[in-house]
């Protein structure tokens, strides 16, 4: 079906074109690119050592990530289609999707290991396959030994910000964890499908109770989780010998096609909100030479409709003032999401203060040394996690109120034109220009989450046992305590001594928070613009629209009327004609949007 709407799109493009409507034409661009590249992206992570990296080979049939037994993923590794085989680092100056420095191909696991430089964010690797051809991208993710107290834990929590779908990859020589199962119950509310991959079938003989005990783990926590049983050796073989039989023992053939299906979904998403464009854009133009037709015809109600569309201008216009009652609510929604967040930031990092603080003078010198670092960064990622998760609701709470406010208005004109305000295309337009913004500012928040494992707040441990290379103005006080540590040990130090050391640790954790604070919230502001600035532009753009279209169409029952019979009457047949047209596509991607809307429950 998404051929059937691109080829509409194309028509409807070429019928604004051909009707001067740059502005209906330009979005239809803006949609047609955004269906030609339908990107799912999968994000690979699971603990040390389990796999990941050989699974992402195995369903590529090509080795591209770091798979030695000496080495590790430092870095996460996007890989997507491309008609060679290159690879680009993306480091510092290059964010998100930027070309970086090019890596030559045997040096493909010295950058995806952490050998490339501190700056080296990311690396990305393009390549011919299969898999990749329709926009799936693949992402191998650092380990995550011990869950969300791990350092690397905030970079796979940052890839899935922005994931469709999670393949969590664990093996068949012990069940799941209770670190695993924790990270994912977090990832789970971060990424809308979760699937799960257990490797080494072909290592381990009990590999069958294996999987019935993590099924079983799973279910006990809530979580609906698909398992796969997986072999990369007998995937390669499979694929070497051609042995059919080999490739479906070896479980890939059903975790691809799973991912193929999940590939379609988002496909057939962004195939609906562009048949929404095509609908709305097509509305627009057939309101536009319906009433230069009526004009044309000297019907007695067109002084009716002249005035009828002279107040939709008006009503157009005032869409796009900064006074319009949707620009309002925008204003005021946003300065109460702005305050409400900050709160809740305020709130949550003087909860943990304290928590840290009672946890220092209450463990045992013995254990505090040991267990306050990981403590630490297993609560601070989660103080994050749930700070984005209250962000993503207030935004999407006033999302809702700004679309609901400016849906109304627009739909009241569209009805009073006759333009078709309660039906789908008309309606849903307004809906997935706010799931467009919504899924934008999706990405903007997971920036906020993911402080813990990134450019942000690496862990500092307080105790001096490794120190976190993100924060300097922590790093004096650690150091201290390095100091400190290196001549008396905890164990052996003098009750005042040991109040001196527990103080000097608190500082150092209080500075460590002041940092974290520091850095969400800046992520957080950040992303509380973006989204208000990505709302203004989308419905300020659909209010522009309206006003041109009230605006041409009063002019055109005007200048309708002007010249001989002759001229009126061969006018009329080419919008005879051209309505015919119009109205053919109306109904075609009607139909199409309303087979790619999901049925309602």
């Amino acid at each position: 079906m998404g051929g059937d709407v691109e080829h509409v799109l194309a028509a409807i493009a070429r019928a604004a074109e051909r009707h001067d409507r740059a502005d209906l034409r330009a979005r239809v661009e803006v949609a047609q690119a955004r269906l030609a590249d339908p990107a799912c992206r999968v994000v690979v992570c699971g603990e040390f050592k389990k796999g990941k990296s050989s699974l992402v080979n195995a369903l590529l049939g090509a080795r591209v990530c770091a798979t030695d037994a000496d080495v590790a993923t430092a870095i996460p590794t996007y890989v997507r289609y491309g008609e060679r085989l290159e690879a680009h680092v993306l480091d510092e100056e290059s964010p998100g999707s930027s070309r970086g420095a090019a890596v030559a191909g045997a040096e493909l696991d010295t950058v995806a290991t952490g050998h490339a430089g501190p700056s080296a964010r990311a690396l990305e690797i393009r390549l011919p396959r299969e898999l990749l051809a329709g926009g799936l991208v693949l992402v191998d993710t650092p380990g995550i030994s011990g869950g969300l107290a791990s350092t690397h834990a905030g970079i796979a929590l940052r890839a899935l910000a922005v994931a469709d779908v999670l393949v969590f990859v664990t093996d068949a020589g012990a069940e799941l964890g209770a670190a695993e199962i924790e990270f994912l119950t977090q990832a789970a509310a971060l990424c809308p499908v979760v699937l799960g991959a257990v490797t080494r079938v072909d290592l381990y003989p009990q590999w069958r109770r294996i999987v019935a005990a993590d099924a079983d783990h799973l279910r006990a926590a809530g979580l609906s989780i698909d398992l796969f049983p997986l072999s990369a050796p007998l995937r390669h073989h499979g694929l070497r010998e051609g042995d059919r039989d080999l490739l479906l023992e070896s479980g890939y053939p059903q975790l691809t096609a799973r991912l193929a299906a999940e590939h379609a979904g988002v496909a057939g998403s962004g195939g609906a909100s562009a048949a929404a464009v095509g609908a709305s854009v097509v509305g627009q133009l057939v309101a536009e030479l319906t009433a230069q037709r009526r004009g044309l015809d000297a019907d007695p109600a067109a002084q009716e409709q002249r005035q009828a569309w002279a107040r939709a201008r008006e009503q157009a216009a005032d869409l796009r003032t900064a006074g319009s009652r949707w620009q309002q609510v925008l204003f005021d929604r946003m300065a109460d999401l702005g305050a409400e967040v900050e709160l809740d930031l305020t709130v949550r990092i003087r909860a943990l203060r304290r928590e840290a603080s009672d946890r220092i003078a209450q463990m045992p010198p013995a254990r505090l040394a040991a267990d306050l670092g990981p403590w630490l960064q297993q609560r601070t990622t989660e103080l994050l996690l749930d700070h984005q998760s209250v962000v993503r609701s207030h935004a999407d709470q006033v999302a809702d109120a700004v679309a609901e406010q400016f849906g109304s208005a627009a739909a009241e004109l569209r009805r009073g034109l006759d333009l078709g305000g309660d039906e789908p295309g008309a309606v849903r337009d307004i809906a997935f220009a706010l799931t467009g913004s919504a899924s934008a500012s999706r990405l903007d928040m997971g920036l906020v989450a993911l402080r813990g494992g990134s450019a942000g707040a690496m862990i500092t441990h307080a105790a001096g046992l490794v120190l976190g290379l993100a924060f300097p103005v922590v790093l004096p006080a650690a150091l201290v305590l390095s100091t400190v540590l290196a001549g008396k040990s905890w164990q052996s130090a003098q009750k005042a001594q040991l109040r001196a050391l527990r103080a000097d640790t608190d500082r150092a954790v209080a500075g460590y928070l002041e940092e974290v604070d520091t850095a969400a919230r800046k992520d957080t502001r950040d992303a509380v613009r973006r989204l208000q600035r990505r709302l203004r532009e989308t419905f300020s753009a659909r209010a522009s629209e309206l006003f041109t279209t009230a605006t041409r169409s009063a002019e055109s029952l005007s200048t309708s009327l002007t010249g001989d019979d002759e001229a009126r009457a061969t006018r009329r047949a080419e919008l005879d004609s051209e309505l015919d047209a119009l109205r053919s596509l109306q109904r075609e991607v009607g139909g199409l949007l309303t087979g790619l809307l999901p049925v309602p429950a």
